[in-house]
């Protein structure tokens, strides 16, 4: 298929200043619809908002969650296979978390000297590392969710089956943690090995001598560090995050499927039973908790998933560039996600509420009546 481009393509701004690196291979990098680029530059300002916002919403992220994992890791609440599964989940969010503050830290550790995109071997690697971590935790938390919305649904479902009953054990809820986070660390492991360094050759340069009679003289700045780069936009690279962009849409279409199954066994339940009972209220609650989970983590997978898709369909052009600088704010969608998830456990769920309680000391007190009798030989 032929596209036209904006430019002459025989003009020396084509021939000699559109190209840019992809990888190992050079080819011809030019916007596939004309007012896209005016339509992105328009968005430049919201753009750099959304890396601020990311960058604090970081910071929140892993001190909610460390709160979070105080709460959870409560006996009465970590003997529940809902909230042990939770706990792997704030685990997950607490390692991404450290990640990007890592990265975001290494920014100020030293003073990044005019190289163009060449940095320190180290800052490199722990940008790796922390790339490499948030497709591990990304991957995990979204798939341990799953799991406790599909259990939710198939004991509502499937109340008296004994291998349901089995599944909603906490050694089998280990076992699932065990095996996720088996899946993930493999699946990231494969962008950490196949990610390489490259020694940047070319960095910036400045014009000196304007008043040469020769005319001005271009003098190339070193660096006092050995500057690398990442070497990105390569075809495996392009086909991983597809892959993982199309299985967090299957993750996200999952989590549909299993709401309504969810909804429609609520459904059922409540019609068979006249009167609620304490206990079924508090299953209730329960059911309320898993459907917010799902809702939230369905809306930042599907943005996630949306963006490489969009990268895809673009691949070659400017665009993909474009959407590139997008990451901040697709990203920062499971982070706000996984701080909601503690003040969605508050407010849907008595047993936490009990427990924050009991952590300040002020835990709701039994008002039963206790009458003595006394007997009649006194």
């Amino acid at each position: 298929m032929n596209y036209e481009t904006v430019d002459d393509p025989y003009s020396d701004e084509y021939l000699y200043h559109e190209y840019v690196e992809y990888g190992d291979r050079w080819i011809y990098y030019d916007y596939l619809t004309e007012d896209f680029g005016a339509f992105f530059e328009s968005l430049n300002p919201i753009i750099e908002v959304s890396k601020q916002v990311y960058d604090i919403a970081c910071f929140f992220s892993l001190f909610i969650n460390f709160f979070h994992l105080s709460i959870l890791s409560r006996k009465t609440l970590r003997t529940n296979l809902v909230y042990l599964i939770m706990i792997g989940i704030c685990i997950c969010d607490i390692f991404q978390s450290l990640g990007n503050i890592t990265q975001i830290g290494m920014d100020y550790i030293y003073q990044v000297q005019a190289c163009y995109n060449g940095t320190r071997y180290s800052h490199l690697m722990v940008n790796l590392i922390a790339k490499t971590l948030q497709i591990l935790c990304r991957r995990g938390s979204s798939f341990l969710a799953l799991y406790i919305a599909t259990i939710r649904a198939l004991s509502v479902l499937f109340p008296m089956n004994n291998i349901i009953g089995a599944m909603t054990q906490i050694k089998a809820g280990v076992l699932v943690m065990f095996l996720v986070s088996v899946a993930s660390g493999s699946w990231s492991l494969v962008y950490f090995v196949k990610s390489k360094f490259v020694v940047v050759q070319n960095c910036d340069s400045e014009m000196v001598d304007y008043f040469s009679f020769t005319g001005p003289v271009v003098k190339l700045l070193r660096p006092s560090y050995l500057p690398y780069r990442l070497v990105d936009r390569e075809t495996w690279e392009l086909t991983y995050l597809m892959v993982d962009g199309f299985v967090a849409i299957f993750i996200s279409i999952c989590y549909f499927l299993v709401v309504i199954a969810l909804v429609i066994g609520i459904r059922r339940a409540n019609k068979i039973r006249k009167n609620f009972s304490k206990e079924e209220q508090s299953r209730t609650n329960t059911y309320a908790l898993v459907l917010s989970m799902a809702f939230s983590l369905f809306v930042s997978e599907a943005f996630y998933a949306a963006l490489f898709y969009a990268s895809d369909i673009y691949f070659g052009y400017r665009e993909q560039e474009e959407f590139k600088k997008l990451d901040s704010f697709v990203l920062t969608l499971p982070i706000v996600n996984s701080s909601v998830h503690c003040l969605i456990c508050f407010c849907m769920s008595s047993q936490y509420r009990d427990t924050v309680r009991g952590l300040f000391g002020k835990r709701r007190e039994d008002k039963s009546i206790v009458s003595i009798v006394r007997s009649s030989s006194e």
